[in-house]
C-alpha cells in the first residue's frame, strides 16, 4: 500500500513538515507494509517558501529592508527553479514581527516593494507573493509608494504609512508611477473582499491590533481608497477574488497588474500534486477545521486533484464547522477528528503532533482493514 501524506500547517503552532512526520509515524505503526510519500503543503502563509524549496530545490536568499515599522530586518525570499522568485509576505510584514505598541495602525507594506525591487537584480522571470499571516492593513499603499505613487491628505501633505494614513487619504498622484518590470502574482488563502462585514478589516483588524471602535472607520477608508484606484484604471478592481488578502495588499497588487490566484492551486502545480496522487493508493491530509471555508484550503485542493485518478482522500481535522459536508463532494472518503477528547486550545496546541500521530494510527488501521476486505471480495 502506498499513501501520500499531504497536510497543511495547523494554525501558526505546528508546521506542515512536523505534521507530515507525525502522520507517517502513526501509519507505520498501523500498516506493516506501507510506502509513504511525505508532501507537506503550503497554504499561502508563513512557511510556504520553505516547503517549496525543500520539495523543488532552489535557494533561499536574504535582503536587508526596512520592516513594517521602519526598523531594519533581514527578509528571506527564494529563487525557485525556472527563475521563479518567491516571497512570503509573512517574512517581510508578518504578524510575528509585531511588538508592543506596534500594530496595523502604523504597519506598512513598503518592505514588500523594497524587497521586490532588490530581487530584480537576480533577473527573475516572475515573482509570486503569498499574502497570509501579515500584520499590515494599509491596502498595499506602502507597496505602491515604491512604484512612485504618492498619497496626500486634504491639506496636500503626504500621509503616513498604516491605517492612520489610509484614514487621512484624500488624493493619489499617479504622475510618477513606474509599472513593475517583472510580472507579479499575489497568492491568497481565502478570497476575502476589500471591505464590508466579511472584508479584511472586520475579519482581521482586531487580531492585528486595531481597536474595535476604529474598524468601521478603517473599513470605510479602505472602500474610498479602492474607489480611487479603480477610477484611475477604469477597472473594477475591488471585485476581484483575493483583493482583500494580506490587509488588502491584494488590492495594491491588482492595481499593479498582478494576477491574484489561490495559493493552494499554484502550489499544487509547482509540486506536481496530481502525478504524486495518481501513484498512490490513498491520500491522507489535514485541515485545521473542516467547514465551508475549507473548500479554499489544502484538503479541498488535494481532494479535487485526487478526483482525476479517483484516489480516495482522508482528512484529519481538529473540529467540524458549518458546511463541512461540501468536502464529501470533492472525493473525500472520510473526515476524522484528531482530538481524542475535549481539550482546551492551549492543551491541544501542546499535544498536536502526538494527537495527530495517534489519529493517523487509527486511520491506518481502517485503511488496512478496508484494503484487506476489498482484496478478499
Amino acid at each position: 500500500m502506498h499513501v501520500l501524506i499531504a497536510p497543511g500547517k495547523f494554525q501558526a503552532s505546528v508546521k506542515a513538515s512536523a505534521l507530515a512526520e507525525a502522520m507517517a509515524r502513526g501509519l507505520k505503526k498501523a500498516i506493516a507494509q506501507v510506502e509513504l510519500t511525505l508532501l507537506p503543503f503550503p497554504n499561502g502563509g508563513a512557511g510556504s517558501m520553505d516547503i517549496l524549496v525543500r520539495a523543488m530545490g532552489g535557494r533561499i536568499r536574504r535582503e536587508l529592508v526596512a520592516g513594517p515599522f521602519g526598523r531594519p530586518i533581514e527578509a528571506r525570499w527564494a529563487m525557485l527553479p525556472g527563475q521563479i522568485a518567491w516571497i512570503d509576505a509573512a517574512e517581510v510584514v508578518g504578524i510575528a514581527l509585531r511588538t508592543p505598541h506596534r500594530d496595523a495602525t502604523r504597519a506598512t507594506t513598503r518592505p514588500l516593494g523594497e524587497l521586490y525591487h532588490k530581487i530584480l537584480r537576480y533577473q527573475p522571470q516572475i515573482c509570486y507573493i503569498t499574502l497570509g499571516d501579515t500584520i499590515v492593513n494599509d491596502g498595499g499603499m506602502g507597496l505602491l509608494q515604491t512604484f512612485h505613487i504618492d498619497f496626500f491628505d486634504s491639506d496636500g501633505q503626504p500621509v503616513p504609512s498604516g491605517t492612520s494614513g489610509l484614514e487621512r487619504l484624500a488624493r493619489i498622484n499617479f504622475d510618477r508611477f513606474i509599472p513593475p518590470a517583472v510580472p507579479l502574482v499575489g497568492l491568497y488563502s481565502f478570497p476575502y473582499p476589500v471591505a464590508g462585514d466579511s472584508g479584511t478589516t472586520f475579519q482581521f483588524g482586531q487580531e492585528k491590533g486595531l481597536p474595535l471602535f476604529r474598524l468601521p472607520l478603517v473599513d470605510e477608508a479602505m472602500r474610498r481608497y479602492g474607489t480611487m484606484l479603480e477610477e484611475h484604471v477604469a477597472t473594477s478592481l475591488t471585485n476581484w477574488p483575493g483583493v482583500g488578502a494580506g490587509g488588502a495588499t491584494g488590492l495594491g497588487l491588482a492595481f499593479l497588474g498582478a494576477q491574484l490566484l489561490p495559493a493552494v492551486s499554484v502550489a499544487g502545480d509547482l509540486l506536481q500534486l496530481e502525478q504524486k496522487i495518481a501513484s498512490s493508493d490513498w491520500v491522507l491530509t489535514l485541515e485545521d477545521q473542516a467547514d465551508r471555508i475549507a473548500v479554499h484550503r489544502v484538503a479541498a485542493e488535494v481532494a479535487r486533484r485526487a478526483n482525476v485518478s479517483d484516489t480516495p482522500v482522508v482528512v484529519l481535522t481538529s473540529a467540524l464547522g458549518s458546511g463541512y459536508e461540501v468536502l464529501y463532494d470533492l472525493n473525500v472518503w472520510g473526515i476524522y477528528p484528531w482530538l481524542d477528547r475535549p481539550r482546551t486550545p492551549k492543551e491541544a496546541g501542546r499535544s498536536t503532533s502526538a494527537l495527530v500521530e495517534q489519529a493517523s494510527f487509527r486511520v491506518g488501521l481502517w485503511m488496512s482493514h478496508f484494503a484487506s476486505d476489498h482484496i478478499t471480495r
